[in-house]
């Protein structure tokens, strides 16, 4: 099924982490929730996606979304 592929995977609920927090809260959100490592990447690699989806999408014609979606793609990046 379409859009079906990260049910089930906690990772992608750690999207958030990339896109509200600054690196500090989201040090200790990570250690609150106790993620591994390989959860925290793919979490990482969820918030590089749906940045860079949105960026392609609407930043062109959005300032607002170019805005946030360049500080997701640079936090994920920088993880």
């Amino acid at each position: 099924m379409p859009g079906r592929a990260r049910c089930g995977d906690p990772a992608c609920d750690l999207t958030i982490a990339f896109t509200l927090m600054s690196p500090d809260s989201r040090a200790v959100f990570r250690t609150v929730l106790g993620v591994d490592d390989a959860t925290w990447l793919r979490g990482r690699g969820w918030a590089l996606t749906t940045g860079l989806n949105a960026y392609t999408c609407h930043a062109a014609v959005n300032p607002r979304v170019a805005e946030q979606t360049t500080r997701q793609i640079t936090e994920a990046l920088i993880g």
